[in-house]
C-alpha cells in the first residue's frame, strides 16, 4: 500500500486511536499534526490527510483542507463529529467522516 496518511488532530488520545486503527489496516502514517504549521511541515510526506476541524490554533481544519490539495496534492478527508457544519464550510467537496465510522471507511477503502 503506497498511501501515507497524515493525522491532523490536536487531541492526543483521538490521534493515537486513529493511528492505531490505520496501522492495523495496513496504512503507513507520516505523523501527527495539531495545527496548520505542523500539518504544512508533514504534508510533503503524505498522500492522504485526515483533518479535524478544531485544532490547537483554532478552527483551522477547513483552511488546511483547502491548502493541502493545491499545494502538495494531498487528498483530504475531514474527521469530525460535526459533519453538517463542516460540509457547509468546505469548498472543495472533501469527504466528511464521523469518528465512529472512521474504521469502517478505511476498511471499505482498502478493499
Amino acid at each position: 500500500m503506497d498511501e501515507c496518511v497524515l493525522i491532523v488532530e490536536d487531541e492526543p488520545l483521538i490521534a493515537s486511536d486513529l493511528e492505531d486503527q490505520l496501522h492495523q489496516l495496513g496504512y503507513l502514517t507520516s505523523g501527527r499534526a495539531d495545527d496548520f504549521d505542523s500539518a504544512r511541515r508533514l504534508a510533503p510526506y503524505s498522500s492522504i490527510a485526515l483533518v479535524d476541524v478544531n485544532l490547537a490554533d483554532g478552527t483551522t481544519g477547513p483552511r488546511i483542507a483547502e491548502y493541502l490539495p493545491g499545494e502538495f496534492g494531498t487528498a483530504v478527508a475531514m474527521v469530525t463529529g460535526n459533519s453538517e457544519a463542516v460540509e457547509r464550510d468546505l469548498k472543495g467537496g472533501e469527504p466528511v467522516i464521523p469518528p465512529p465510522k472512521g474504521q469502517l471507511f478505511w476498511q471499505e477503502t482498502k478493499a
